[in-house]
């Protein structure tokens, strides 16, 4: 491990605060505007377990069982590796990584101070995909057919369409069977909350490691690390994720949650239970198949679609409009900043 490795690390694990931030605050959004868990213990049970999960899949990992499949998915089947071989010196190497993290954090940077709600993790692949194209000369290095197209920027509108058709379903089913439920319903209904939140928080907590990791596996394949996949990992990398990711979650996003428990649509236990059950499932189904999904798309998208089975003219539209558009303009933008900071980096201040 040389300078490069660890100038590029460490600018990993900001990122990785950041997504600890952010995705962290999509996860309990709906249990703390209901009231099921005051915001503190929210946060602080969410921090542990973002710490814990990384290295408990580590540890399973190491037993012989697969346990990242997105991470292995992004740091082997999203750049056609025979490509690395065009990279011939770490300069070369760091160039591209710290081209790709730079892009995702310029972009996750202007998004927040101008409120433009983003995917975090498309920030982060869009980033390090215009990087790659910048690098390596040609989009053709993307490996479109086999999973960027669909698992990548397919994703971007079938995971929250999904998530709002089942959610949909999901609340008219629950209407019907409990809205007009006892006060002992609605206890259990709040228990249920508590259960899901911490089942969420650790899907979340999964699916958003493995992004970092994901990106560690690909910093191995061009040669700045040197391990063989998730299993081979050092500890120390994993259990920094996690800090990254629990300190990030410890900051407590409070915008975050109000926009998805309030103003998008005023969230009532009823709605956080389905919303907090479509999310568990869309985020455990990409965990499965080894998609990087943007999990706080699947909470968002669910939550419109709980306000929109119960009343649709309730539904903040103007802001689940403006959600949608920055969704759909994360991952060229991020691309465009990753490709021309290479090209400033790489070109003119390094001259590789």
């Amino acid at each position: 491990m040389n300078a490069y490795s660890i100038i590029v690390f460490f600018m990993l694990l900001a990122y990785t605060f950041y997504m600890g931030f952010n995705g962290g605050s999509n996860a309990i959004a709906t249990t703390v505007v209901t009231r099921a868990i005051r915001v503190k213990p929210a946060i602080y049970i969410s921090a542990i377990i973002k710490f814990i999960v990384p290295i408990g899949m580590w540890l399973i990992a190491r037993k012989g069982v697969s346990t990242a499949s997105i991470a292995g998915n992004i740091g082997t089947k999203m750049i056609y590796p025979e490509y690395f071989n065009t990279i011939t010196t770490e300069k070369i190497a760091f160039t591209f990584m710290f081209s790709g993290l730079l892009g995702a954090m310029v972009w996750a940077l202007i998004s927040f101070k101008t409120k433009i709600p983003i995917s975090i993790s498309h920030t982060l692949l869009g980033g390090v995909f215009g990087a790659a194209v910048a690098a390596f000369g040609t989009l053709k290095c993307l490996q479109w057919k086999e999973t960027v197209a669909l698992d990548v920027f397919g994703m971007i509108l079938i995971a929250p369409a999904v998530s709002m058709l089942l959610s949909f379903i999901l609340m008219r089913l629950a209407k019907r069977w409990l809205w007009r439920a006892s006060r002992k319903v609605s206890g259990v209904l709040i228990n249920v909350q508590k259960l899901n939140f911490v089942i969420l928080a650790g899907a979340f907590a999964s699916n958003n490691s493995q992004k970092s990791l994901g990106i560690v596996l690909l910093m191995s394949s061009i040669g700045l690390f040197n391990f063989n996949g998730f299993a081979d990992m050092p500890f120390w990398i994993v259990a920094s994720i996690g800090a990254a990711l629990m300190l990030g979650m410890l900051q407590g996003g409070y915008s975050i949650m109000r926009t998805i428990g309030r103003k998008l649509y005023k969230v009532e236990p009823l709605h956080s239970v389905v919303a907090q059950i479509t999310t568990s499932v869309i985020t455990l189904t990409g965990n499965i198949t080894g998609i990087p999904l943007g999990m706080g798309q699947s909470m968002t998208a669910a939550v419109i679609g709980t306000g929109a089975a119960d009343r649709i003219k309730a539904v903040n539209w103007t802001t689940a409009g403006k959600i949608t558009i920055g969704w759909t303009l994360t991952m060229p933008i991020a691309m465009a900043i990753g490709a021309v900071s290479y090209l400033i980096i790489g070109k003119l201040i390094l001259k590789i």
